[in-house]
């Protein structure tokens, strides 16, 4: 599978704003409060969220049109948003672009944004409209607006669940108690075991996980659930501790292959957690962290505190678990930062605009609250 750079430096000096890698599109984060044309800072749009929606959608569907894609192939649309107080005014946008429901999965939560930028979006999208399938709607999932399982060319994406309501028994459950979370995380994943059935899969084709949580504190819980839910499947994943906001303590996002194609464990760390998987030609690392040992996770003392020294070795980590795969930095297709402190981004664009060179991914970054003493997480996807 080949990787091409449809688009560079837009919106992000150095980084690619869109990736061709098989049949998918990857596109860049587009922020809402930078001038389309120049790139630069509009201090006037602070506080705008309708107007930063507006522009953050318009330079999505742009960098879709300069590589010969429509909106109608987009598979899936994730969200960082500075509150979701006022996610009525987004979705206003959304709906123009998309209608109602969209064909898409998708994910949104409130996290840590650069000055007054209110939303970051990215996409995926397919290359052949003819390869873009709502496979379950998400009407009778309490997600009306948008679609739960959408098939993207060899790949599905499931949209993003919270717990705080058991569709499948069609109750409530437990919120802001101290049994909240792990009820929460528990009926998430039944309902993306569900939504996988529903569009004749199951749990075994998952490869990525993202795991949004509300308290950083409850990640050894969710990892537990998670193994309890999945048993001995292998799957990569990345745990985004974030404010997340609205109702619900825990959000999780996944992405498997279809049942016909492969998948296979490329490297594990010394857990058995798998950290690389192949998945339909696609490599999919899980999270590559700041300050832990690659293989045994412990927190590396002597990085706390070291920005630079995180973002190093957390990149060293992406591009030694990408070697164990057969695969390298140049064939990275998307990229995903999370960074303690998200005013650190000119710090991690320098060092990673080093290592990456003239073959960059397109770029997802915002500002997390990492568990330990770790300043920075990455995953990826990559041919």
């Amino acid at each position: 599978m080949d990787k091409e750079i449809v688009v560079r430096d837009d919106p992000i000096a150095g980084f690619a704003g869109i990736v061709r890698a098989g049949p998918l599109l990857f596109t860049s984060g587009c922020d809402g409060h930078r001038d389309p044309a120049t790139n630069e800072i509009l201090p006037e749009l602070w506080g705008n969220g309708s107007r930063q929606s507006e522009i953050s959608y318009g330079r999505m569907v742009a960098l879709l049109d300069r590589a010969g894609a429509k909106p109608a192939a987009v598979t899936r649309i994730d969200h960082f948003v500075s509150s979701m107080d006022w996610i009525d005014e987004r979705q206003v946008f959304r709906e123009k672009i998309f209608g109602r429901p969209a064909p898409q999965a998708s994910t949104g939560v409130a996290a840590k944004l650069s000055g007054l930028n209110m939303v970051t979006t990215a996409v995926v999208a397919t290359v052949d409209p003819a390869d873009h399938e709502v496979l379950v709607t998400g009407d009778a999932y309490g997600i009306g607006a948008i679609s739960g399982v959408v098939c993207g060319g060899p790949l599905l994406f499931v949209t993003g669940i919270r717990g705080y309501r058991d569709h499948l028994e069609g109750k409530d459950v437990a919120e802001e108690t101290p049994a909240a979370f792990a009820a929460q995380t528990e009926v998430a994943y039944r309902l993306i075991k569900h939504l996988l059935e529903q569009a004749g899969a199951g749990l075994e084709n998952i490869v990525r996980l993202d795991c949004y949580v509300r308290d950083r504190g409850r990640i050894a819980d969710e990892q537990r659930i998670r193994r309890e839910a999945l048993g001995d499947i292998p799957v990569t994943a990345t745990m985004m501790p974030l404010a997340m906001g609205l109702r619900g303590e825990v959000e999780i996002t996944a992405l498997a292959v279809a049942p016909s194609e492969n998948k296979d464990v490329l490297a594990s760390d010394r857990s058995g957690q798998a950290v690389a998987i192949n998945g339909a030609g696609y490599v999919f690392i899980g999270e590559c962290l700041g300050a832990a040992d690659a293989n045994s996770g412990d927190p590396i003392a002597s990085l706390a505190g070291d920005v630079g020294g995180q973002i190093d070795h957390a990149l060293t980590t992406l591009g030694e678990r990408l070697n164990s795969a057969g695969s390298d930095v140049s064939r990275v297709a998307r990229l995903d930062v999370l960074l303690r402190d998200i005013n650190a981004e000119t710090l991690f664009l320098d060092q990673a605009r080093a290592l990456f060179g003239d073959d960059p991914p397109a770029l997802y970054m915002t500002g997390a609250e990492l568990a330990d003493i770790n300043e920075v997480s990455l995953c990826a996807i990559a041919v």
